[in-house]
């Protein structure tokens, strides 16, 4: 009986161990990159069929993702929906820019 290694080799003209060295490239990676764990499972499945067998191979692979931050929200009951200002603070007057290219000038000289 061929060995589990060599099954693998083969199924699907050698595609599902592709697939598995490119996830585990990629779990690597990842790990090295955020941290955290991974994983990879390989499903052979065998049927009869006649005088021979039929062996499908399939991956599956979790590959740890970087964190996602956090971010603060309100709740406004007046809107009824969340929001990042806080519906409790008053609006602050606007700002006036300065505008400093529109200087006075006095009968034609500044």
């Amino acid at each position: 009986m061929k060995s589990a290694i060599q099954l693998i080799r083969e199924v699907d003209r050698g595609q599902l161990l592709h697939d598995f060295e490119a996830a585990l490239d990629d779990i690597v990676e990842a790990v090295e990159a955020h941290g955290g764990k991974g994983s990879i499972t390989i499903k052979l499945s065998l049927s009869r069929k006649s005088d021979a067998y039929e062996v499908k191979g399939d991956l599956k692979f979790d590959v740890p993702q970087p964190p996602r931050l956090g971010a603060i929200f309100f709740f406004d009951s007046g809107a009824g929906e969340l929001t990042r200002k806080d519906p409790r603070q008053p609006d602050l007057p606007a700002i006036v820019e300065a505008d400093f290219n529109n200087s006075r000038k006095d009968n034609g000289h500044e």
